[in-house]
């Protein structure tokens, strides 16, 4: 499951008491540490105490999402959708869990909808990209990855996942090139390694594909 981000209030925020104001906060700080159960019990509290506080919903979707609630976490996100429809990483965030769900064309949409919300928005491109591959889609994951790097996008998740597209495309040395660049950025990865391994055998390539190779056994790849 993707990590997704706690707000403390960004664009939802409205007037409202203390109360949900501060049990908002606790649940940020126990969402951070990773204690989700605590977490949806100070955003239960902050909703009992002020039920018009988006933030709060908007906080135990996330906590829900990361705890294996996705259904939950929905009810929460589309609540946030229905009073704020054009806020992007609401759309963002339902797409995460659609996506997580297994749902990619309903992602596609809520991701769509970030974008057109803020065509600015470079991650809700890189997701809109990985839902797009699994739809085989290959041309429209391109096009995502590329304008996510336009936006100055840059992460080795994003390098790795333009990379197999080129991969399967045929564009061999192009695919080699990203798969270094995603491992210059996180070098604990094995899977750019096995995936530029290949590349360069199809490349006849075949010592630095062995390097490669022994580097994501290493790593803990499940290479044969």
């Amino acid at each position: 499951m993707k990590y997704l981000t706690a707000l403390l209030a960004i664009a939802l925020a409205a007037c409202t008491g203390q109360p949900a104001v501060e049990s908002n906060r606790r649940a940020i700080d126990y969402i951070h540490r990773g204690l989700l159960p605590r977490a949806i019990v100070a955003l239960d509290e902050a909703i009992a105490a002020d039920p018009d506080y988006m933030p709060a919903y908007f906080n135990r979707a996330i906590a829900r999402a990361n705890a294996g609630r996705p259904l939950e976490a929905l009810e929460d996100v589309d609540r946030v959708i229905a009073r704020f429809p054009d806020h992007p990483r609401a759309h963002y965030h339902r797409g995460v869990i659609h996506e997580n769900l297994g749902r990619a064309r309903d992602a596609i949409l809520d991701y769509s909808k970030a974008i057109a919300a803020d065509p600015s928005f470079p991650e809700a491109y890189l997701y809109r990209g990985v839902a797009r591959y699994k739809m085989n889609d290959l041309p429209g994951a391109l096009a995502d990855y590329d304008a996510a790097l336009a936006l100055g996008w840059r992460s080795s998740a994003l390098f790795f996942n333009r990379a197999a597209v080129l991969q399967q495309q045929g564009e061999h040395a192009a695919a080699i090139a990203d798969y270094t660049r995603s491992i210059e950025i996180d070098s604990s990865n094995p899977h750019p390694f096995y995936n530029r391994a290949i590349a360069r055998l199809a490349l006849g390539l075949r010592q630095e594909a062995l390097q490669d190779l022994e580097t994501a056994r290493r790593l803990g790849h499940p290479t044969k």
